[in-house]
């Protein structure tokens, strides 16, 4: 009971009185707070200041975070001393001066931010760091105006930012001209967004108030630390308002799950994942115009129904063995949706990834489209826009899931959205029917440059709703025949189920291929293409030839009423 009511203690700091719970707890332990293990000797916990048996991460100070996520000796700090005007109308007691002079001397920061230039496995970087430290690592002035600073300096040194967030509550004692530097911190980061500079933000524990609230929350990619305790207002102050308690779960693992972060990384993987994440988004690489790969002949054959084996390879199987080094950046246990997305390399070149994940061998999943999973593919888009990326779909589904909550939660009006926004995308698209597309569940991810199928892939004009529906079914052959799509994948003898390693090989070949040649397309005539592709234009002679029809179909039907109303 003793060591739970340390946990508690050490979960629930007060802001206001951070330097006396730090001296208290102590930053070496004997035995875990959470297990009780003994951990003071292990290497583990000596490294990474994380208990080796219930992997619970305990509060560490801005030089154990520089050495642990920056390469040796890369540091050097910048904006360490900032002079700004004090507001006349700013009056700050004796009290709070004394703390402020205090804190400096126990943690030697001149404020609860520290800002620097790095290396990352070699990637020229700038990290923030918010201490907690420090008057629990809140948003002053000076902060704001050191933030603020590290951001322009980013923006006009093009280097990609990480900022690690340990914060919570406020700077009460600066008033209003804390809570403004919300604001100024916000417009500051735009900098980054605006010259397509990567900004990630790693939560810690806790991550909350005005840091939380605004910069930390505009970044690209949002990470946390296990176990974080993340949200703009403090634990208490949520507990007292909610009438449910049981309900309250604002850990890093619960915002993962709603969609709020994206991936949550053990401190001993932070640094390889900033590396990963960094060296996607940064690479200029392409795939060049000279690729010298053959591609596989279409031989028609009599297999059929193929599309429907419960071995069929998956999306997930495709990336795994198609792309290098992929990191997923999906939000929720993918058996409450289907869409897997992240950044993944295809030979040098990054790339994002949109897989439609139906796994017919999971009695658990029915291949239906959710609200979330269309979400989670404009967020995609928006990734690939931010860094001028091109997006690789593979479609597989058995249409949209229409149950209530996804009605309401307005999956109607966000396929609209997603149509729009591969529409617009300003990198190219290229999409793969790879078992079957069914209604709107697969048209906005068939808006693409490049549209192939599978040879034993199945397009479906509406939702597969049950075994005798007289549903329309296309194959790859009528596909093609209509030009719905731009060319067939063949498959191995006897199928990509028998056969999937072979089918990722054939896969790959056509997708380098079609990166080559997009590549060294101008965009302007890739989105001016894809524009005519999918405008009326285009279906010109089957859309007088079906108006023409309806037109005289409608003409006699009212010639009919009117000679029987004569007589």
């Amino acid at each position: 009971m003793e060591n739970q009511g340390n946990l508690e203690k050490y979960l629930n700091i007060d802001m206001n009185d951070v330097d006396n719970n730090f001296i208290e707890l102590g930053e070496d332990l004997s035995n875990c707070l959470n297990c009780n293990e003994k951990i003071s000797n292990t290497d583990f916990y000596k490294s990474y200041k994380i208990c080796p048996f219930c992997n619970f991460h305990y509060s560490i100070n801005f030089e154990k975070r520089i050495e642990i996520v920056c390469d040796k000796g890369s540091f050097k700090e910048i904006n360490k001393n900032i002079s700004i005007i004090k507001p006349v109308d700013l009056k700050l007691n004796k009290s709070y001066k004394k703390k402020v002079r205090t804190t400096r001397n126990r943690t030697g920061l001149e404020e609860a931010a520290i800002s620097g230039v790095c290396t990352i496995g070699g990637i020229n970087s700038l990290i923030i760091i918010l201490d907690f430290g420090f008057l629990g690592g809140s948003m002053g002035l000076i902060v704001g105006d050191k933030i603020s600073k590290a951001f322009a300096y980013a923006s006009k040194n093009k280097l990609p930012v990480v900022s690690i967030i340990s914060s919570g509550g406020k700077r009460i004692q600066e008033g209003l001209h804390s809570l403004s530097q919300m604001v100024k911190t916000v417009i500051a980061s735009n900098g980054l967004l605006k010259n397509n500079i990567p900004h990630i933000s790693l939560y810690t524990n806790p991550s909350g108030g005005q840091v939380y609230s605004s910069f930390a929350s505009r970044s690209n990619i949002k990470l946390a630390e296990p176990g974080s305790i993340i949200g703009m207002s403090p634990l208490q102050e949520i507990i007292d308002v909610t009438k449910n308690k049981n309900s309250i779960n604002v850990t890093a693992e619960n915002f993962y799950n709603k969609g709020l972060i994206d991936r949550i990384v053990p401190r001993n993987k932070l640094k390889i994942e900033l590396y990963r994440i960094l060296e996607i988004l940064t690479s200029k690489n392409k795939i060049p115009k000279e690729i010298d790969l053959v591609l596989p002949r279409y031989i028609e054959n009599n297999l059929k129904n193929l599309y429907k084996e419960k071995s069929r390879p998956t999306s997930s199987y495709y990336i795994k063995n198609v792309f290098d080094d992929f990191l997923s950046l999906n939000n929720s246990n993918i058996e409450k949706g289907i869409i897997d997305f992240g950044l993944a390399k295809i030979t040098s070149q990054p790339t994002i990834v949109i897989g439609q994940n139906y796994n017919r061998n999971n009695k658990k999943q029915n291949g239906k489209l959710s609200n979330k999973d269309v979400l989670e593919s404009i967020k995609a888009i928006k990734l690939a826009n931010s860094f001028n990326l091109p997006i690789i779909s593979f479609i597989d589904n058995t249409g949209i899931n229409k149950s209530f909550e996804n009605e309401i939660e307005g999956i109607g009006s966000n396929i609209s959205k997603l149509i729009d926004k591969f529409i617009n995308l300003n990198n190219f698209h290229v999409s793969i029917i790879i078992g079957e597309a069914g209604g709107e569940a697969a048209l906005p991810y068939t808006v693409a440059d490049n549209l192939f199928m599978l040879e034993h892939s199945i397009f479906w004009a509406g939702d597969i709703v049950e075994k005798k529906s007289n549903n329309e079914k296309i194959s790859a052959k009528k596909a093609l025949a209509s030009k719905i799509v731009d060319a067939v994948i063949p498959e191995p003898p006897f199928g990509a189920s028998k056969s999937p390693e072979d089918m990722s090989r054939i896969l790959k070949i056509y997708i380098i291929k079609t990166f080559s040649l997009l590549n060294n397309t101008n965009k302007k005539k890739i989105i001016s293409n894809r524009l005519n592709k999918f405008s009326p234009t285009y279906y010109d002679e089957k859309l007088i030839s079906t108006v023409t029809n309806e037109v005289n179909i409608w003409r006699r039907v009212l010639e009919a009423s009117y000679k029987a109303l004569r007589k």
